[in-house]
């Protein structure tokens, strides 16, 4: 698959997949801003104008931006990370028009009133009680931004943000964040599915979006990333079980060998029943009922972080720990490691082609690594690399982590 590619002059990179099977596309708008872009005194702004963005239109039949999408036969969503904000919709291929003139409509003028600004609002402040406040470990993220960066700097607050400060944000606040980061220039379309005519659609969305102006405001933000390497526990006796966070800092996306090494392994260590976590603390220990390995790549500083519940609460936060970095300094002397890292390297081809079977994943794929890298391809050409890591590349970055002192959160159900 190749997808053809079209810069405007105004700045917007354009994206178009032709595939084959049911007569589905998904458009996708991935803008370059999120999270990291806010102040510390501004935080949670790019989530909320993620859900003002689906109020951003004015129409004469007053019908919002999800019953349009909806009498399509579509569906629409969106989500915000650290590093940039995506939405997408996916409709039947017959209404692919339509999809385009409401994402130029939406990137063409700021349309939100007073009343949707508190609408959504109130809409985020319920999500972030719910999933957050009334959540057991729901805290976490917050938590754990706070442990991993120091107080000030990007990525040391969660996406969501203070509610206080969402409490805070004016409509000239909204404008202001919409005409500085909402523009051609500093966004990627993509449009993936089962095409009539690649040609069509290029010559459309260049009458649409060829006439929006690019940003007058935007300028370069400067993202400054200092680790943290706090140890921070939260005591709440009503828990079910002490967890541990532990995370170790790597590279940004730019540092792409490293991060290679960091997914495989993520993916090494804990791909399945059968890994080496699972089976050191589920089955042969029996410390936790669930434990994890990960990697948060974001743009300018990344994380590798492993978290467990434990299995019940005779099991304290601190035993987690040592077992985690006894397990972590033995990886070199692991029985077995070659089916560990062919499983670690058939995980993430299941991954990539799960990616590849919707017009979702692909749309999602291609506007990422656009916005990130300025290569549609890199998906294909990342799977290339990432299967080909030898498992001493593996064990070199193992011993690497191993040396560095971790930001750690322990949730603990004992009495202080």
């Amino acid at each position: 698959m190749t997808p053809s590619t079209i810069t405007l002059p105004n700045g917007l990179r354009v994206v178009v997949l032709r595939t084959e099977g049911v007569p589905l596309l998904t458009i996708g708008v991935a803008y370059h801003v999120g999270a990291a872009n806010e102040s510390p005194d501004r935080t949670g702004y790019a989530h909320l104008f993620e859900h003002l963005m689906f109020d951003n239109l004015s129409r004469a039949d007053g019908k919002s931006f999800d019953e349009l999408v909806t009498d399509a036969g579509g569906i629409s969503n969106a989500y915000t990370t650290y590093d940039w904000t995506y939405y997408h919709m996916t409709l039947p291929s017959s209404a692919w028009e339509l999809g385009i003139e409401l994402e130029a409509e939406r990137m063409r003028s700021f349309a939100i009133t007073p009343t949707a600004l508190e609408t959504q609002r109130r809409v985020v402040i319920e999500e972030i009680a719910e999933n957050v406040f009334n959540q057991p470990y729901g805290t976490a993220q917050s938590l754990l931004a706070q442990a991993a960066f120091a107080p000030g700097t990007c990525y040391s607050w969660d996406i969501y943000g203070s509610i206080d400060h969402l409490h805070a944000m004016t409509l000239d606040d909204a404008f202001q964040w919409y005409e500085r980061h909402y523009r051609p220039d500093n966004a990627v379309l993509t449009v993936v599915g089962r095409i009539e005519s690649t040609t069509a659609i290029v010559e459309r969305i260049a009458e649409l979006f060829g006439r929006i102006e690019p940003s007058s405001t935007r300028t370069k933000d400067t993202c400054t990333v200092t680790p943290n390497h706090a140890l921070h526990t939260e005591r709440d006796t009503t828990l079910p079980a002490d967890m541990l966070i532990c995370a170790y800092h790597l590279p940004g996306m730019s540092d792409r060998t490293t991060l290679r090494t960091a997914r495989v392994l993520t993916a090494f260590l804990g791909s399945g029943r059968s890994s080496p976590i699972a089976r050191s603390f589920i089955h042969e220990h029996m410390l936790a009922y669930n434990a994890t390995v990960s990697l948060d790549a974001r743009q300018y500083g990344s994380l590798l972080v492993f978290s467990a519940i434990a299995r019940d609460k005779r099991i304290t936060a601190e035993t987690l720990l040592a077992h985690w970095e006894m397990v972590l300094h033995q990886i070199r002397d692991l029985p077995q490691h070659d089916e560990h890292l062919l499983r670690a390297r058939n995980k993430i081809r299941r991954h990539y082609a799960q990616s590849y079977q919707t017009t979702e994943g692909l749309a999602d794929e291609l506007a990422i690594a656009t916005l990130l890298f300025n290569d549609p391809e890199h998906p294909w050409k990342e799977l290339t690399h990432l299967t080909s890591i030898e498992y001493d590349e593996v064990i070199e970055l193992a011993n690497v982590l191993c040396k560095q002192q971790p930001a750690i959160v322990q949730y603990s159900t004992v009495e202080p």
